[in-house]
């Protein structure tokens, strides 16, 4: 096609949009209200991931030092802990520290402490690892390293909350995807309607020659410019409906220690979501509807 067929064709792209608006406005509601779905099982992601990175964090790894090891070695060791590359933060806990904290965890109780001194502690380094799928790995590292005396942990809370993440990402992109062909059979069947309306108008242009690429075109900026609009307009509604749910879910992730993710935050990710699922929908439902349509009625001419 030439570059003013092009033009003419988008032009007439735009205008078939308020031509069918009905038709349009029928796509654009189907489509709004899958992306706000879409974008509802994103944001409760977002923020079940947010608080296992919390609790994760909590999840420490405690090395301790073994008796008699002087200063300079002991500085040495927070350094190779510091090197392995599934080492998120390396806190040292001088055993002064450590012996004041167990005296206020004693409260009351703390003068069964009295004649004791720090010294019957070891010092430790408070270890945060980055990646619990490899716990056990980095552990086991960790614990045949020189002047280490013991290594606490929590294998078996690392191994649940890896699980956790595992299933809520599967569980999460399992929904998007099943929304994603619900999504395109929905607006192929509400195209085809649209095409269906036309059928004149398209058996004409094939009567006097048009090739296939040049009946498409239109549909497909059709497709692309309700594609566009939806993902807009989903974007401004589900930051509404977010914030009117923040205020139920604040006070959720408060009792679990958390707090809500911002949807500024992450509103450029979302929107690009939004426009790519839109537009891919958009696009090849109309793709997918014409070329059915043309099928159907015997009109295919391999011309392209």
């Amino acid at each position: 096609m030439k570059g003013r067929s092009i033009g003419y064709l988008t032009r007439e792209g735009f205008r078939n949009i308020w031509v069918n608006r009905l038709l349009s406005l029928a796509t654009i509601v189907v489509l709004v209200s899958c992306l706000i779905i879409v974008g509802s099982g994103m944001l409760i992601f977002l923020n079940i991931n947010s608080l296992l990175d919390l609790i994760e964090g909590q999840n420490v790894v405690m090395v301790y030092v073994e008796d008699g090891t002087d200063e300079t070695t002991t500085q040495q060791l927070g350094l190779k802990l510091k090197t392995l590359d599934n080492i998120r933060d390396v806190e040292f806990v001088p055993k002064e520290e450590a012996f004041e904290r167990q005296k206020q965890q004693y409260g009351e109780n703390a003068d069964v402490l009295n004649g004791l001194s720090a010294d019957i502690l070891p010092d430790a380094y408070k270890v945060t690892v980055d990646d619990l799928e490899r716990f056990d790995e980095t552990v086991g590292i960790v614990k045949q390293m020189d002047h280490v005396l013991q290594v606490h942990e929590n294998s078996d809370l690392a191994r649940r909350l890896a699980g956790i993440r595992n299933a809520v990402t599967y569980i999460s992109a399992g929904i998007v995807l099943i929304l994603f062909f619900v999504s395109l059979f929905i607006v192929s069947n509400t195209i085809r309607i649209t095409i269906y309306n036309r059928r004149l108008e398209i058996s004409i242009m094939k009567a006097v020659g048009a090739t296939n690429a040049f009946i498409r075109w239109p549909f497909m900026v059709e497709g692309i410019l309700l594609g566009l609009f939806s993902a807009v307009l989903a974007l401004g509604l589900q930051y509404g409906i977010y914030s009117l749910a923040s205020i139920w879910l604040d006070n959720v992730m408060a009792m679990l220690g958390g707090t809500v993710v911002e949807f500024l935050d992450f509103i450029w990710y979302i929107f690009g979501v939004f426009a790519f699922i839109g537009v891919v929908i958009g696009t090849f439902g109309s793709i997918f509807s014409l070329n059915k349509y043309l099928k159907e009625h015997n009109n295919v001419v391999e011309n392209d």
